[in-house]
């Protein structure tokens, strides 16, 4: 009855809080080092070495495989930056192994690359340029990464075994179909990014965030939509460029494991290459992704019937090549960092 008359109260949104996901990704790291030294215990150090002895010199051809990784992504990046505002692909390569090289060695972050490659950016374009190419470039390599493992599916289902794997798998694929297409609706409709701006601005900590943002910020979103617009093909070629680069980490593992002595098909590393970027996606907030990277490879070689020590010596041979990729990207950070205090 007091309540007669009065407006009931709208529950207000909270934001969301960064400290709660500092906390998983602390988690997630520790116990992706725990679950690493685990498998190192329990296979063993000595059997590890053995394996990683029979790559001999084949790690030099490892390593120059692993470089194309960082062609394709400066190419995909080069397509999407904004032609007003045009950067040497040499210069973009540098500051693509520099936020790698931020992202491979940052143990409580996984965003920290991205935010390094806007930095360096930022130094020769628009800060909104900058931001809206890293974010666009992103966007690229997540629709790749959807269209890797829907197509890969059918072609290696059959290599495994696990019944209940392969019906999880089937509904991952039905899930990403569906996002993709909500993302691909995203980038062509002309109306749905308005209307979802005008609904997010009618929650109130947003809106007053949004008002503090710099104006220089703000025009990021024009940027990114500018470059869906008015260029469409230059996102749609940087989908096409980072799916090539999943499928030379298809040809990378094979060359691996043909290195390790390990009897298998083209299928097979196939399956276990889509199999790990499913796991690592799914566990995407493992900074560095320590321990997901090596005990998902145990795993997919146990439900696949193979020798789970060459899956754990494939990921450890991933982590090595990373590690120096990532020495050379801590370089070229170096020299960047150098050239703009000069």
């Amino acid at each position: 009855m007091g309540s007669y008359g009065r407006a009931t109260p709208r529950p207000r949104s909270r934001p969301p809080d960064p400290a709660a996901m500092k906390r998983i990704e602390r988690i997630g790291f520790a116990a992706g080092v725990l679950l690493l030294c685990w498998l190192l215990w329990r296979i063993g150090p000595d059997a590890l070495l053995a394996n990683l002895s029979e790559v001999g010199w084949g790690f030099v051809l490892i390593l120059a495989l692993h470089g194309f990784n960082v062609l394709f992504n400066s190419l995909a990046w080069r397509r999407v930056l904004s032609a007003d505002h045009p950067v040497p692909l040499p210069v973009l390569a540098e500051m693509q192994m520099a936020g790698d090289a931020v992202n491979a060695v940052n143990p409580l972050g996984v965003v920290g690359g991205e935010l390094m490659r806007v930095r360096l950016l930022s130094r020769v374009v628009p800060v909104s340029a900058a931001t809206a190419s890293v974010g666009l470039v992103a966007t690229a390599q997540f629709v790749s990464q959807i269209l890797f493992v829907l197509s890969g599916t059918p072609l290696t289902i059959h290599w495994i075994r696990d019944a209940g794997i392969r019906k999880g798998l089937w509904i991952l694929c039905v899930l990403l179909l569906v996002l993709f297409l909500i993302v691909l609706w995203l980038a062509l409709s002309r109306t749905a990014f308005p209307a979802i701006r005008n609904r997010l601005r009618g929650i109130a900590w947003l809106r007053r965030r949004w008002a503090a943002i710099p104006e220089r910020w703000k025009k990021t979103e024009s940027e990114t939509i500018g470059v869906l617009r008015e260029r469409p093909g230059s996102f749609l070629l940087a989908v096409a460029i980072t799916f090539l680069d999943w499928q030379l980490g298809v040809i990378e593992a094979l060359v691996i494991l043909r290195l390790l002595h390990q009897p298998i098909t083209f299928p097979q590393v196939y399956a276990i290459e889509l199999l790990s970027v499913v796991i690592e996606g799914i566990l995407f907030f493992v900074p560095a992704k320590i321990g997901t990277q090596e005990g998902g490879k145990v795993l997919i070689f146990l439900a696949m019937g193979l020798d789970p020590m060459k899956g754990l010596t494939l990921g450890v041979i991933r982590r090595l090549c990373g590690l120096f990729w990532a020495g050379v990207g801590l370089g070229f950070l170096g020299r960047l960092s150098r050239k703009a205090e000069a």
